[in-house]
C-alpha cells in the first residue's frame, strides 16, 4: 500500500459527513499516526471474545490439506456480485494457501458467494450458512467503508463471527487491526484478521 493510512483518517475525520463517533476518529487518527498515549495503544489492542463459539456462526473449522470437500463461504461488502468481484476472493485463498495455511486445503474447493449487506435474506442465511466473510479493500476509504458495513451487518442482523478478506499484501497493522477493534468494541462482532 503507498498510501499514507493517517492521513486519509484525518482526512474523513474532518469530513462534513460522519458515520463514525469522533472520537473513534480520533483515536484512530492517533493511533494510525504512531503516536498516542500508551492506554490508547493499549484500548486499540484487539480483545479476546468473550462470545463463546457455539452462539455464533463459524468461520471455517480446521481442513485437511487434500480435503476437495465444496465450502461455501458467504462474502459480504465485495462491489459487486460478478464473478471477477468474487475471484478476488479466490486469488486470496489462493495466497494464503501457498503461505502454507493448511485449513484452506485446496483453494479450488471454496465456494465463494458475494452477498449484498442489504440483502433481505441476511438473517435467515445467517442461520444456514456457517462460513462468512467481510471484504476489506485497501484503498482511502476502506476503513469508512468498513465501519459502514460493520453498521449495517449488525443493524441487519447479520452474523457476529467473520473472517476478513482482502487484496494479497495488506498486513495486520493499521486498516485491519482498527477494523478488528471497532468490530468488537462496538457491533459485538468478532473480525478475525489472518493477515501477517
Amino acid at each position: 500500500m503507498g498510501w499514507d493510512q493517517a492521513a486519509g483518517l484525518r482526512q474523513w475525520a474532518n469530513g462534513e459527513s460522519q458515520d463514525c463517533p469522533a472520537h473513534v476518529a480520533e483515536m484512530l487518527v492517533e493511533l494510525a499516526a504512531g503516536g498516542g498515549s500508551s492506554e490508547a495503544r493499549s484500548q486499540a489492542a484487539p480483545r479476546p471474545s468473550a462470545k463463546p463459539a457455539s452462539t455464533s456462526a463459524a468461520v471455517t473449522p480446521p481442513r485437511k490439506a487434500g480435503s476437495a470437500q465444496p465450502v461455501t463461504l458467504m462474502v459480504l461488502g465485495l462491489p459487486g456480485t460478478a464473478e471477477r468481484h468474487t475471484t478476488r476472493v479466490s486469488e486470496l485463498l489462493e495466497s494464503w494457501a501457498g503461505e502454507g495455511r493448511r485449513w484452506i486445503g485446496d483453494p479450488r474447493s471454496w465456494r465463494i458467494v458475494a452477498l449484498p449487506i442489504d440483502s433481505p435474506h441476511l438473517p435467515l442465511l445467517v442461520t444456514q450458512q456457517s462460513h462468512w466473510a467481510l471484504w476489506v479493500d485497501d484503498d482511502l476509504e476502506a476503513f469508512r467503508r468498513g465501519y459502514r458495513m460493520l453498521r449495517q451487518i449488525s443493524e441487519q442482523g447479520g452474523p457476529q463471527r467473520l473472517i476478513a478478506v482482502h487484496p494479497p499484501g495488506v498486513g495486520r497493522q493499521g486498516l485491519l487491526a482498527n477494523l478488528q477493534y471497532v468490530a468488537d468494541a462496538y457491533f459485538g462482532i468478532e473480525l478475525l484478521v489472518l493477515a501477517r
